[in-house]
């Protein structure tokens, strides 16, 4: 089977699912081919070693990637935004003849505008395409508070609406997600709910004393009971209200919290928490999902967290999956499908999104829990990780789509 990933983010960006998929498919002796842009999520620089062009053929980790331009952009310009995410896809679908023929095309939204994009490649190449749909726009970005009713967002339906029309079937990542397209008219047969996976075998085996000494070290803990935030800083995330929690618990001086990761909010976030001298808040750099394993496991939880609202019955943070298998306890300070994930591992607790003081007396009563208990919600949450979301078992079923919609 010739697949084509299309997909506006790929390695060395921190999205790892194209890449994955990619990967994956290429091992399994399919014929695959990746179109993406220039890297530079989420800086909006482009990442060292890359430079402003046309078009980039390149080979990573055995996989023929061509790299087609976009205006880099990820500031909160809705202008810049548009820009980026325009002038890739329609970067994307004039590459149509510099990539093999596809017996099917697998592409990963966002932007929706992508599908347009995929959508021509196909008419074009005569190939079905397979819509992965992370995040439902303008859905999504109305609930979050990024984008308001109004022409954009009308404009954002009609895009919406043909796309799903266009596409041969359409992946989401939770029920709730699912719930929102069949209210959409489409199809149920037409839509599968295909979780996220996380490769437990790119993790550790189990932590070693040298291993959390290095993460204790790194995270600067000494005997402090440490909170860390990984991932994405911002302005979805609504960490604001974590700062506030610090500050209720500062006279607590034996607990910490981490923040690890760049993005939109990092800079804000670092000067409220100067403005309100929060000596117990660190920020560290972004690092790779290797380098960031031992911190996560050597923290004492690890916490995910968003802005209240409706978007969070349809999303689930990836990095939920990471923190469950780094064996932690997890702090969701979210609604929907993530704190139900979280109840049912049995691995952590939840709380109200947007409420400083319940996260602050959440995070009090797990400092004050026996470390025996902790390592057991930890040693629950990796367990069901593993056996609810290995990739092996995920990567089938995604293969089985992409075979039964491909070109015959």
């Amino acid at each position: 089977m010739r697949v084509l990933v299309v997909a506006q983010y790929y390695t060395p960006e921190p999205v790892p699912k194209p890449s994955d998929v990619a990967e994956e498919l290429t091992k399994r002796g399919h014929s695959v081919t990746v179109l993406t842009g220039l890297p530079n999520y989420p800086s909006g620089v482009l990442a060292p070693g890359y430079k402003m062009t046309p078009r980039l053929r390149e080979s990573i980790d055995g996989v023929p990637v061509l790299r087609v331009f976009e205006y880099p952009y990820h500031g909160r310009s809705a202008v810049g935004r548009a820009l980026n995410y325009i002038s890739f896809s329609i970067a994307a679908a004039a590459a149509a003849y510099a990539v093999p023929r596809p017996d099917v095309m697998y592409v990963f939204i966002p932007p929706p505008t992508l599908g347009v994009s995929a959508w021509f490649l196909g008419a074009l190449r005569r190939a079905p395409f397979i819509c992965d749909v992370q995040d439902i726009w303008p859905d999504e970005a109305i609930m979050s508070g990024i984008l308001h009713e109004g022409v954009v967002a009308s404009a954002l339906r009609i895009v919406e609406r043909f796309v799903y029309a266009k596409a041969s079937h359409l992946l989401v990542a939770t029920d709730g997600a699912r719930s929102n397209l069949l209210r959409k008219g489409i199809a149920p047969k037409k839509v599968t709910v295909l979780p996220h996976w996380y490769p437990m075998a790119r993790t550790f085996e189990g932590p070693t004393p040298e291993f959390l000494d290095r993460g204790r070290r790194e995270l600067q803990a000494s005997d402090r009971f440490v909170v860390t935030f990984a991932g994405n800083l911002g302005i979805l995330q609504g960490l604001s209200t974590v700062l506030d929690a610090a500050e209720r618990l500062r006279p607590r001086r034996d607990i910490g919290f981490r923040f690890i990761g760049e993005g939109l909010d990092r800079r804000r976030l670092e000067d409220l928490a100067a403005k309100k001298g929060l000596d117990n808040v660190l920020f560290l750099d972004r690092r790779s999902p290797a380098e960031v394993a031992p911190l996560l496991a050597a923290s004492d939880c690890l916490l995910v967290h968003a802005v209240p609202g409706p978007l969070q019955e349809i999303a689930l943070p990836t990095k939920t999956l990471a923190y469950l298998a780094a064996g932690r306890p997890v702090i969701a300070a979210m609604d929907g499908a993530t704190a139900a994930l979280i109840r049912e591992a049995d691995a952590g607790v939840t709380t109200s999104p947007g409420d400083s003081a319940a996260l602050a007396d959440a995070i009090n009563r797990l400092s004050t829990t026996p470390r025996a208990d902790l390592d057991a919600m930890g040693a629950r949450g990796r367990r069901f990780v593993a056996e609810r979301f290995d990739k092996r078992r995920i990567m089938d079923r995604l293969e089985a789509v992409l075979e039964g919609h491909a070109r015959r």
